[in-house]
C-alpha cells in the first residue's frame, strides 16, 4: 500500500503499531485507519477489511491524533479487535476465513490503546478489555457485555492478564493509577466493588501504583508492574501484598512490556538496555545487556530464543546449548 496516512501519529509511534497475530495458519496485521489484512503463511493475501477512520488521541484534546495501538487477537475462528476511538467505539469479532462480521458491540468509550485478552473457562469464554468508561468482559461468542467497571486512569494502554483465577487490569494518567484483581465470574456493574475491600467480584485493588504504558506480568505467585521511569513493584498475586518496590539500575524510560522465561524477567529500557531480574519475592538484578539501539517494542520468546525489535534491526538472542 502507498498513500498519505488517513490519521497522524505520536512521535514515539508508527502507522504500524499493532502487533500481528497468528494461529499457525493465518497472519493478521492491523494498521488502524488503513485497514486489517489476513495472509496465509506464504504471504498470500486472503482478505482485507476497512474498519473506517480510527481516530485515537487524548479525548480531552481531540486534535491530538496519536495513532491506533490495539492489536488483533485470534481465538479459534474469530479475529477480535478493540476499536476505542473519538466517536463510535466498538468491539468486534470477524470470521478468520473471510473477514465477515460475526458480531459487533458498541462501546461508550474514549480512545484507548489496549489489546483485548480472551479467557476460556468452563461454560464459555470472555473477551476482557481495558478502558476508562468501560473496563469489562464480553461473551466471546456473542459480544454480549458480562461485567463492567468505570474509572481509573484516563489513557488506558496495558493489556489485561489472567492468572490464578483472577483478571489483573491496570491503567494510569489523570491523577489515578489503579490496580484491579477481578474474579473471573464477576457480573454486572462492579465499579463500587472495585473501589473497596475484597468481596464477591474483586479479590483486591489498589488506587495507586498501576502502570501507564507497560502490561504487567504474573510469574509464579507474584505480580510485577514496572512504571515508565523504571520503578519495579512486586505484589503477592492472590492478595496484593507488596513484596518490594525498587528502581531498576538503568535510569531511562520503559515502554516495552516485560517477558519471562526460565525464572527470569526481562525489562527493556527505551535506550536499549535489557535488565534481567530473578523472578521471586526478593529484588535481584542478574545482568544488564545493551542492544545498542533504541527499543520501545516488547520482545518475544520462542524455542529458547529472545527476539527484540529495535529502531533499525530485529535481534535474536539464542540459547546455544
Amino acid at each position: 500500500h502507498q498513500g498519505i496516512p488517513k490519521m497522524k501519529r505520536h512521535p514515539k509511534s508508527t502507522h504500524a503499531n499493532p502487533t500481528p497475530a497468528t494461529d499457525g495458519r493465518h497472519v493478521v496485521a492491523f494498521f488502524g485507519s488503513e485497514g486489517i489484512f489476513c495472509y496465509d503463511l506464504d504471504g498470500e493475501l486472503r482478505w482485507k477489511k476497512n474498519l473506517g477512520i480510527l481516530d485515537s488521541g487524548f479525548f480531552r484534546s481531540p486534535a491530538a491524533q496519536w495513532g491506533f495501538g490495539s492489536s488483533p487477537v485470534i481465538h479459534e475462528q474469530l479475529v477480535i479487535v478493540q476499536c476505542d476511538i473519538q466517536k463510535g467505539s466498538f468491539l468486534a469479532a470477524l470470521d478468520i476465513t473471510d473477514g465477515t462480521k460475526v458480531w459487533r458491540t458498541p462501546r461508550d468509550e474514549v480512545p484507548t490503546w489496549s489489546t483485548p485478552t480472551v479467557m476460556v473457562h468452563e461454560g464459555g469464554g470472555q473477551v476482557i478489555v481495558n478502558g476508562y468508561r468501560h473496563i469489562g468482559g464480553y461473551d466471546v461468542l456473542t459480544g454480549k457485555p458480562l461485567w463492567r467497571l468505570r474509572g481509573g486512569g484516563d489513557i488506558p494502554v496495558p493489556t489485561p492478564i489472567v492468572a490464578h483465577g483472577l483478571i489483573y487490569i491496570t491503567n494510569a494518567h489523570g491523577g489515578l493509577a489503579p490496580i484491579y484483581a477481578i474474579r473471573t465470574d464477576a457480573r454486572g456493574d462492579i465499579t463500587q466493588a472495585a473501589g473497596g475491600r475484597a468481596g464477591k467480584h474483586v479479590a483486591w485493588s489498589r488506587r495507586r501504583g498501576g502502570n501507564y504504558m507497560q502490561t504487567p506480568i504474573v510469574v509464579g505467585d507474584h505480580l510485577y508492574l514496572c512504571s515508565d521511569n523504571g520503578v519495579l513493584s512486586c505484589f503477592e498475586a492472590g492478595n496484593g501484598e507488596v513484596r518490594f518496590r525498587k528502581r531498576l539500575p538503568v535510569r531511562a524510560g520503559y515502554s516495552a512490556s516485560p517477558v519471562s522465561a526460565d525464572g527470569k524477567i526481562y525489562f527493556t529500557a527505551e535506550t536499549g538496555e535489557v535488565v534481567v531480574v530473578r523472578a521471586g519475592p526478593d529484588f535481584e538484578v542478574l545482568s544488564v545487556n545493551d542492544l545498542g539501539e533504541t527499543c520501545l517494542a516488547t520482545p518475544a520468546i520462542s524455542e529458547g530464543g529472545l527476539f527484540f525489535r529495535t529502531r533499525h534491526h530485529v535481534i535474536a538472542v539464542l540459547d546455544q546449548e
